[in-house]
């Protein structure tokens, strides 16, 4: 007889780490975590459901909230840090992931699959609070062509994870996870390509617009006129997650402790076995 699916419950905690045009290493800036300033690392929680077919392979449904956050103060590389930008955005992400086990233990286990965010980059100016995308600051709003970036996208995360307490087939379980979300925007962070004309700026979406866009104390002539370099548009904009995972199974199998073995209720009127 075929063996039903088991159908767990997942509450995940971590970090969040920001993978963008902000901030980095002293080197070229990259898409990938060695280019990771641990200074803007944050937080994510979220829940989901894993449909188990097999001990080894498993479906997963998903939805994370996270703070993610980049500054350019955190970097040595001389432009990055004269140019002297940062930002913070709310992340929401929901995915569904295919997950294998393989070998005999099933502790360690890799996923991958694919989902949607949503990013609201913010910024603080003179204690005030502004959400970026309503100023435009790469042009959009005046610029041919240039629309608004929507505030969703679509990603693609992957990773491993292992279980540090196994509840075996039926049972509840810990896991340490690392998943990295490939997005497909590169404006999670406002940041992407070049300066614009100011004054065009100014007059579309006012004086505010200019000091978001150029916060730069360079000494460079030219750093921040119109078609200097901003941002790189050929790396998309990253984040990834180090989470604890707890899985604890649904139904029948609800209950079940860290080994598989039941917890039982103690009574206080139960019945001897044996007179």
């Amino acid at each position: 007889m075929a063996q039903r699916p088991k159908v767990y419950h997942q509450a995940n905690l971590g970090n969040s780490m920001f993978l963008g045009d902000l901030g980095g290493r002293p080197t070229i800036g990259t898409d990938g975590p060695q280019d990771l300033n641990l200074q803007s690392v944050r937080y994510s929680i979220g829940t989901g459901f894993k449909l188990a077919f097999t001990p080894g392979v498993a479906i997963r449904a998903n939805i994370t909230y996270a703070r993610v956050s980049g500054n350019d103060k955190f970097t040595q590389n001389p432009e990055r840090n004269q140019r002297n930008l940062s930002f913070f955005s709310p992340i929401v992400n929901s995915t569904v992931m295919l997950e294998l086990s393989p070998g005999e233990s099933k502790r360690f286990y890799v996923f991958a699959g694919a989902g949607f965010f949503y990013f609201e980059p913010k910024t603080k100016l003179g204690g005030n609070t502004y959400w970026l995308r309503d100023y435009g600051t790469e042009g959009q709003y005046f610029l041919p062509g240039k629309e608004p970036y929507r505030p969703t996208a679509l990603i693609f995360p992957f990773g491993f994870g292992y279980k540090i307490k196994d509840g075996g087939n039926g049972g509840a379980s810990l896991s340490v996870e690392y998943v990295m979300n490939k997005s497909t925007t590169d404006y999670i962070d406002d940041v992407s390509t070049n300066y614009v004309d100011k004054t065009q700026l100014a007059n579309r979406n006012g004086a505010v617009a200019v000091q978001l866009m150029d916060r730069s104390n360079s000494t460079i002539i030219g750093f921040s006129e119109p078609g200097a370099i901003r941002g790189d548009p050929r790396d998309m904009d990253n984040f990834s997650f180090l989470q604890l995972v707890y899985s604890a199974p649904l139904g029948k199998a609800r209950g079940s402790g860290f080994g598989g073995k039941p917890y039982r209720r103690k009574s206080k009127n139960r019945c001897p076995d044996r007179f």
